[in-house]
């Protein structure tokens, strides 16, 4: 009885699994539009999320990287969404994908450097508390 349950079971777990990932390969969800009308809309509305995520993660409180990398993420995330429809709109044009890719290391750079000014910020912010509390002489 257990084992032809156990058997049930594992002959469940082991259709399902099928099922899911033959859907996620011939049947993948349809490609969501893009909220652009043109390539060159799109890759100005991600220039100006990237602009918007710098400015997004250097004003907050008192936080770690963390924070400041998630203000940032936060902050670009609702037009780079869209970034794969940006791409489809600028084709194969070697000049705008150039620009899109170069957009795209843009934005992984200004990331890294949320994440290495909010270190450095952290550790400023710290030094000078600590100073502060320090007993005057």
């Amino acid at each position: 009885m257990a084992q032809g349950l156990y058997f049930a079971f594992a002959g469940f777990f082991a259709v399902a699994s099928v099922v899911q990932i033959t859907r996620q390969v011939f049947f993948p969800p349809p490609a969501e539009g893009s909220p652009f009308a043109t390539c060159h809309a799109g890759l100005s509305a991600l220039y100006d999320a990237i602009e918007r995520g710098r400015a997004a993660a250097e004003h907050g409180p008192d936080e770690d990287e963390e924070a400041a990398l998630r203000r940032y993420r936060d902050a670009v995330f609702p037009e780079w969404r869209h970034r794969d429809a940006v791409a489809r709109l600028c084709g194969t044009d070697p000049a705008l994908v150039t620009l899109l890719d170069a957009i795209e290391r843009l934005r992984y750079s200004e990331e890294h450097s949320v994440r290495h000014e909010a270190i450095e910020l952290a550790a400023l912010r710290r030094k000078v508390k600590g100073l502060l509390a320090a007993p005057t002489r």
